[in-house]
């Protein structure tokens, strides 16, 4: 009931820049609803706008899984794969 209103925040928060706030927001409206393709989408797309390629790639995934075939998604996950692969992966992460 309240995941739409969440989203909604996190939305004002990225149009706003305040890219921490809208993070913190997306994942708050995942603890209501873990089935949201517009909630992982609006996270990936967040993270992509702060060059972190590596989460949003991840989201972009998340997003795809209940429906393969969005268009958004797809696209922005294309992209950000282009992205990573121009400015490297992030060092901080580790492989097993």
């Amino acid at each position: 009931m309240w995941e739409p209103t969440v989203v909604n925040l996190a939305r004002a928060y990225r149009k706003l820049k305040i890219y921490h706030e809208a993070i913190s927001c997306y994942e708050r409206a995942l603890t209501l609803s873990n089935r949201s393709l517009s909630t992982y989408a609006g996270l990936a797309y967040t993270y992509h706008l702060q060059d972190n390629f590596s989460a949003a790639i991840t989201y972009y995934h998340k997003a795809l899984w209940p429906k393969p075939d969005d268009q958004f998604c797809t696209e922005m996950l294309s992209l950000a794969l282009v992205d990573e692969g121009r400015h490297g992966i992030d060092p901080k992460i580790e492989f097993e």
